[in-house]
């Protein structure tokens, strides 16, 4: 999602150096228990499968490292912790809360993402329309829903082609991929995780 054109114009608006608050829910619909993305070994679960997606979005939003996390399962009886609430704090002060609920309606758009930052709000709405409620109301609407896999592709093959690094550091990568697997763990064991 970091590359989609509504976010860019988010990360080129906010100073690096100003604090944000970031809500992103997810309308992740149901998936079958025996639906590829549940299968441990395959898809690895719709936090490792799914999730990731949006705490690699928080981190770039908020332009730093998670120091700390939390999070909250649904319980159900097949145990696939897919609708869940997860709370980040960055090492730069900025927080961020991911609603990622499996248990909602078709009728509601998937992906809903405000962040804050000084008395500013941006708020995209299903990566079709991008909206600033500042002085003045901007709405900005898209073609088509674009949440930038199109945009990171042609900059991965771009930078191979040039012989340049990525455009999304391993360092980043890493954090992104931990943060991730410990979002299971603070599910697991009812805990604040911290880095």
């Amino acid at each position: 999602r970091r590359f989609s054109p509504a976010v860019q114009e988010i990360k080129k608006a906010i100073p690096i150096d100003q604090r944000k608050a970031i809500q992103i829910r997810i309308n992740a619909g149901q998936v079958p228990k025996d639906h590829w993305v549940n299968d441990p070994d395959i898809g690895g679960g719709r936090i490792i499968g799914e999730v990731c997606h949006f705490v690699d979005l928080a981190i770039f939003l908020a332009g730093s490292k998670i120091s700390s996390l939390s999070a909250q399962a649904l319980s159900d009886s097949n145990n696939l912790m897919d609708t869940l609430g997860i709370t980040l704090k960055f090492q730069n002060g900025s927080i961020a809360n991911i609603s990622y609920f499996s248990n909602g309606n078709k009728k509601l758009p998937k992906e809903y993402i405000e962040v804050f930052s000084g008395t500013i709000v941006f708020i995209i709405h299903d990566f079709k329309k991008l909206e600033l409620l500042g002085r003045k109301r901007i709405v900005k609407k898209y073609k088509r829903q674009d949440k930038g896999h199109r945009n990171e592709l042609v900059r991965f093959f771009e930078s191979i082609r040039k012989g340049e690094p990525s455009h999304i550091l391993f360092d980043e990568l890493y954090h992104s991929t931990l943060a991730t697997f410990k979002i299971i763990e603070s599910i697991k064991q009812n805990r604040t995780i911290v880095f």
